[in-house]
């Protein structure tokens, strides 16, 4: 079984396994795998490509399998298994239309997604009308929940989808756009890898989690 239990955080993703229409040949011993990446938890930098990937492949060498990770934006990832080019991808959110292309593992990881803002801008999100007041940033291809999903899909906010975090933390920093909804850790994470500490300052999360 694949699981990691991080009591602190909230959400719970999972690595889809395998595409219902893969040629996935059930006596190779190598699988490959297509992740977006997801530092501090997982990335084609970090050691043995993060700590999340470690307990990934840990898991299949226990049933005798080597896991190779192949790091595409999440978009290209979530596309290389549906075509069946890859075996297995991870990490995401369960959701009905994944489900009816994909099989599912046991939870890999608890999360707690919160919304980060502009300090010089900070939305004040005390109702669900209050959602529709602000303009949001988010990556393609990617499920934040399915109650804001269902928002997203109905039109009730804007986001604007961009490919990376860096594009996304970006325009939050040039008041392009009002929130960002993301990882705590991840987001945190991104922002000294690729901004300034004064940049850094400048940013800022709504500590009750969306999900």
């Amino acid at each position: 079984m694949i699981g990691v239990m991080l009591k602190q955080f909230k959400y719970i993703f999972f690595v889809l396994l395998l595409s219902l229409f893969s040629n996935f040949n059930a006596l190779a011993k190598q699988l490959t795998l297509s992740v977006g990446e997801w530092p501090p938890y997982m990335g084609s930098d970090l050691p043995n490509n993060g700590a999340i990937a470690e307990v990934i492949a840990e898991a299949f060498a226990d049933i005798g399998y080597q896991v190779s990770f192949e790091f595409y934006p999440w978009a290209r990832a979530m596309e290389q298994a549906q075509l069946g080019r890859v075996d297995c991808t991870g990490l995401w959110l369960k959701t009905d239309s994944r489900e009816s292309e994909f099989y599912f593992s046991e939870p890999v990881l608890e999360e707690k997604h919160v919304f980060f803002y502009n300090r010089a801008d900070k939305p004040i999100l005390d109702s669900f009308e209050a959602l529709k007041l602000y303009s949001y940033v988010g990556l393609e291809d990617f499920s934040y929940g399915l109650d804001l999903d269902n928002i997203i899909r109905a039109k009730q906010i804007n986001m604007h989808r961009v490919s990376n975090d860096k594009q996304a933390f970006g325009m939050l920093l040039k008041n392009r756009i009002s929130i960002y909804p993301q990882e705590m850790a991840v987001g945190y994470y991104l922002l000294r890898q690729d901004f300034s500490e004064q940049d850094m300052k400048k940013i800022a999360h709504i500590e009750q989690p969306f999900m």
